[in-house]
């Protein structure tokens, strides 16, 4: 097999050379991103608690069916899921744009039948057989396919950190809606006892009034205690079942698929054994939530699209050429004389459509502008949340210690009230009074202890720490 020989015009030559200097410059704009000044440390963060935060936040409880649910939910979360099939789409997606870099080789085939007349005026009929390789490449004068790589590069990472962006809010909404749960559970429990200990209290008002002792307002006004009592449990019974289908939906199931499992009462975990840990930085907590990496990266994508439009103000060179074979006869193929080649070069420039594409770089430039502000809100509202949910933690830790003691109080105030009521050293007023105030204190506690769980959950949201993708 013998090839011809050919040498590349000079001004193909010429252009190449350009072509492999300019390769990759880019148009887009430098990415100046917010830097806000930062103090030191957090203002409402706890004693003690310079350390980083820990990943597997909920593994602390203590609880193995906290564990279990998170895990599912992990996997099996619709959110998770679709964050997941988004980055596998950014990767490929990115992976396109490198091709985009390299030549582009296709291989063609073909006969057709050609009847034609020559010079002698004499008709015939032939056919014609051809096989080659085609080659293009477009050489990046001005960084437009480089701008596009960058574009898709910084896609991936927006599409990884969305995924550990998800992991994080899906794993925290999944940890508040089980101490939600089991603070409703405390709820109904402290209803039902006092429902009970308000029903025993109405049977010996009746008892007294049957023998005489005993006045019908007491009797009335012990009823009206206990039906609204009663009242109260319908609504923590409907909290509850709602409560358990958030929570099965969450871990990607049917609503009443986790029935089973979420019925049986548990206490709230003791949140003096479950420590917080550290909290960092301001800094390292910014560098560490996926919500900012996700804004940055959009930022930097859409400072490379700014450079894919403006790109197009200057021309496009694409070097190709054919290698292959042309014969009448199919048997010629690979015969010396049936090759031919094709080599050379094509400038593209719009010199006419400036007006338009100057309104696709104002686009993007307007478009960038609005992805960087996204970006300085993002800071704003991690470092407002962060603080937020810290201060919220520190002072429900402290409403809970004060709530205990005010139920205990409370609890030692309806006792005495029901035997001096028993020895008929006060009246019932006194008694509802304290079961009343008794009931009140015991509800809030248990409100108090699920607020403390649950924000110290959204502290560990807020700090996002350790999240990988699997």
């Amino acid at each position: 097999m013998s090839l011809h020989r050919k040498h590349f015009p000079p001004a193909t030559a010429i252009a190449l050379a350009v072509a492999l200097a300019l390769s990759g410059c880019s148009s887009a704009p430098p990415l100046k991103l917010y830097q806000p000044e930062l103090t030191a440390g957090f203002a409402n963060a706890p004693d003690a608690a310079a350390a980083e935060p820990v990943s597997e936040f909920w593994r602390a409880f203590n609880d193995p069916l906290l564990d279990a649910l998170v895990q599912r939910a992990l996997q099996a979360n619709t959110d998770v899921r679709s964050a997941a099939a988004s980055l596998r789409e950014a990767r490929a997606l990115n992976r396109y744009a490198d091709a985009n870099l390299l030549p582009n080789v296709g291989v063609n085939a073909g006969v057709s039948r050609v009847r034609g007349t020559n010079d002698l005026g004499v008709q015939s009929t032939n056919n014609q057989y051809a096989v080659g390789f085609d080659v293009a490449w477009e050489a990046d004068l001005f960084g437009r396919l480089g701008d596009a790589r960058r574009a898709a590069q910084a896609n991936v990472l927006a599409g990884a950190a969305g995924v550990r962006a998800t992991q994080v809010s899906i794993s925290a909404e999944v940890a508040r809606n089980y101490f939600e749960l089991r603070g409703l559970q405390e709820q109904l429990r402290v209803a039902v006892a006092s429902l009970d200990t308000q029903k025993a209290a109405l049977e010996l008002v009746d008892a007294r009034f049957d023998v005489g002792r005993g006045t019908a307002l007491d009797t009335e006004r012990a009823r009206a205690l206990v039906t609204s009592t009663a009242a109260n449990i319908p609504a923590l019974e409907a909290a509850l079942i709602r409560t358990r289908y958030r929570l099965a939906v969450l871990c990607g199931q049917q609503p009443t698929a986790l029935d089973a499992e979420l019925t049986p009462v548990r206490p709230l975990p003791g949140l003096k054994s479950v420590a917080l840990g550290g909290i960092g930085s301001p800094s390292a907590m910014l560098r560490r939530r996926p919500d900012i990496q996700l804004a940055e990266a959009q930022a930097a994508a859409a400072a490379a699209q700014v450079g894919v439009a403006r790109s197009a103000l200057f021309p496009q060179l694409t070097l190709g050429g054919t290698l292959g074979q042309n014969a009448l006869q199919f048997g010629d193929l690979g015969k010396g004389a049936s090759y031919v080649y094709n080599l050379g070069a094509q400038l593209t420039w719009n010199l006419l459509d400036f007006g338009r594409i100057r309104a696709q770089i104002a686009a993007a430039d307007a478009r960038n502008e609005a992805v960087m502000i996204a970006y300085e809100r993002a800071v704003l509202g991690a470092l407002e949340e962060t603080e937020g949910v810290l201060a919220s933690y520190t002072r429900t830790q402290r409403q809970t210690e004060l709530l205990f003691e005010s139920a205990r109080s409370s609890e030692q105030a309806a006792i005495i009230a029901r035997e001096r009521f028993a020895v008929g050293s006060t009246d019932f007023l006194t008694v509802l009074d304290a079961e009343r105030e008794l009931l009140t204190a015991r509800d809030r506690l248990a409100q108090s202890q699920t607020g403390a769980a649950t924000s110290l959950v959204a502290v560990y949201k807020a700090l996002a720490g350790g999240w990988e993708v699997p």
